[in-house]
């Protein structure tokens, strides 16, 4: 296993044990640690969506986000029908 192999199962674990406690990604807001989470996150998307990442970081990656609890609301904006607010 290569280095950087080791680095991203350390980013991969933080985000696991951040998603477990939180459900959630980290909001864009986040403190530096969970900010830095989140930025990783988007940059495994992109090499995802490119076609450059791994086969084996792909499944563990894709299999997380499918942990997340999307139907709860955490605190980010909501929608005006979510609110109440429209007739």
């Amino acid at each position: 296993m290569s280095k950087n192999d080791e680095k991203w199962l350390v980013n991969y674990e933080a985000l696991k044990a951040y998603i477990d406690e939180h459900h959630h990604l980290p909001p864009k807001n986040a403190p530096l640690g969970a900010k830095y989470l989140l930025n990783w996150c988007k940059y495994v998307r992109k090499t995802i969506k490119e076609g450059t990442c791994d086969v084996w970081k792909k499944e563990m990656f894709e299999e997380l986000m499918a942990e997340r609890h999307l139907d709860e609301h955490t605190g980010g904006r909501r929608k005006a029908a979510d609110k109440g607010l429209m007739v």
